[in-house]
């Protein structure tokens, strides 16, 4: 929940997300260094209503998301994204890179989220109207891609890993696959799936195509447990070195309740 000791006056402590979603919302925070200040508040979209008439009715309905805070996220969770190398990236043609991976909509907007780290920009569609509601509704919202803070935080943690590491973040319906070796990503696709025979097909398949070493590198895989340990105890037979990775935060006290995700912990430990 929102915490009551939340107010204008001292809002300026906090780092804030929205972390936005096809069916809702999570707006949440911490101030950091305070172990006991973690919340998380979830909002689901109500489904009478549009999406941006479902975000007018929550933001409107909280004085709290007016206010100023330390810093404030959107993040944009969706398999509408693609990478970019810098030496190839040009700002006036991000529409057409974006088009070429994905059906042109003209309701989405493309933006851009430069990784310094990785030489590379995630490109990634937003809908226009939410955008714009968000975008004036909000203070200095900064928008993200869910994918870039695990980007960050794995490309950070390779450097001090010589083999090659393989992340899989495993959602409802879709997973995402990061690879990485030595700080290069390798790596980076998202795909549909119906149950875990589609997830073992698609790891081993993407094994043979980045060359993975199956006694040597490295296999992590999060997100719905009985699902990643299903996963995990076929693909264990093959890979020498996995791991389920726990979704949990050291450093904050976090309620059980709390449904965390990579990208919000990712977040926290990156300091985007």
């Amino acid at each position: 929940m929102i915490p009551d000791k939340l107010a204008a006056d001292n809002s300026e402590n906090y780092k804030v997300s929205i972390r936005l979603m096809p069916d809702g919302l999570s707006f949440w925070g911490y101030v950091p260094g305070e172990r006991d200040s973690f919340f998380m508040e979830t909002f689901p979209f109500d489904d009478d209503m549009t999406v941006v008439e479902s975000l007018k009715d929550i933001i409107f309905k909280h004085p709290c998301f007016s206010f100023v805070y330390r810093s404030f996220h959107v993040i944009c969770v969706s398999g509408k994204y693609t990478m970019v190398a810098d030496h190839v990236f040009i700002e006036k043609e991000k529409d057409r890179l974006f088009n070429f991976c994905h059906p042109e909509d003209p309701s989405l907007k493309v933006l851009v989220q430069p990784l310094k780290a990785l030489n590379a920009s995630i490109l990634f569609g937003v809908d226009n109207e939410v955008y714009a509601f968000l975008l004036r509704s909000l203070t200095n919202p900064q928008f993200i891609h869910s994918l870039s803070p695990l980007l960050i935080a794995w490309q950070k943690k390779s450097l001090s890993i010589f083999p090659k590491m393989m992340h899989v973040v495993v959602h409802p319906h879709t997973m995402d696959v990061l690879c990485v070796e030595q700080g290069l990503l390798l790596f980076a696709n998202s795909y549909d799936h119906e149950n875990s025979k589609d997830i073992i097909y698609y790891i081993m398949y993407i094994c043979k195509q980045t060359g993975f070493n199956q006694l040597e590198d490295y296999l992590t895989v999060s997100g719905q447990q009985d699902l990643c340990l299903t996963v995990l105890s076929f693909i264990s037979k093959y890979v020498k070195k996995t791991n389920y990775l726990q979704q949990q935060i050291n450093d904050y006290q976090v309620e059980s309740a709390h449904e965390l995700t990579l990208d919000m912990i990712a977040l926290m430990e990156c300091g985007l």
